[in-house]
């Protein structure tokens, strides 16, 4: 059971509605063209996760707000144009073929930000991706898609509240990218 002094956190990119409208279409062409079954996963949970941080309290969470505010990065062009899957986990995902160097540095300072507030960073390199659908079934070859370009202007926390089969996200806070 999870304390209710902890909130279950993480650092993302979150898409506005072009983007998702764009999402939208092309999870449902692919899924449905390729006959793909599995689990979706609700576009308003679409997200690309910059940083996962688990069950944090409260002083850790106003540290890591902290943190974030002092992250000076610049706004970037992402395009997602790469369709992929995991064959270990089963994911469905979309993502970028081509990681962007204003991305690359936004989660390098981030991740140095927030190690004074205790976080220790995946050891696997980070790879932009909104993951589309769980518990796919194989899938030998993926079409090649349309990108959807995504002009990124900001970065958020974001609760989790998991609920039976799924999870619920809340933005928390929102900062700027210059």
């Amino acid at each position: 059971m999870i304390n209710s002094a902890t909130e279950r956190l993480f650092f993302a990119l979150w898409p506005n509605e072009t983007v998702f409208s764009h999402l939208s279409q092309l999870s449902q062409a692919v899924t449905h063209t390729q006959g793909i079954m599995g689990k979706m996963i609700p576009p308003v949970n679409w997200h690309i996760t910059l940083a996962f941080l688990g069950n944090i309290n409260m002083a850790t969470k106003q540290c890591l707000q902290q943190a974030a505010a002092t992250v000076k990065s610049d706004r970037f062009n992402l395009s997602l144009d790469q369709l992929g899957y995991w064959p270990k986990t089963q994911i469905l995902w979309l993502g970028a073929s081509q990681t962007p160097e204003p991305l690359a540095q936004l989660v390098i300072q981030l991740t140095m930000a927030l190690q004074s507030c205790g976080y220790h960073p995946e050891k696997r390199p980070f790879h932009a991706h909104i993951t589309l659908m769980r518990k796919a079934n194989r899938i030998k070859n993926l079409p090649s898609i349309t990108p959807i370009s995504w002009s990124v202007q900001d970065f958020c926390l974001v609760r989790s509240t998991l609920t039976t089969g799924s999870a619920h996200y809340e933005i928390i806070t929102r900062w700027a990218l210059t």
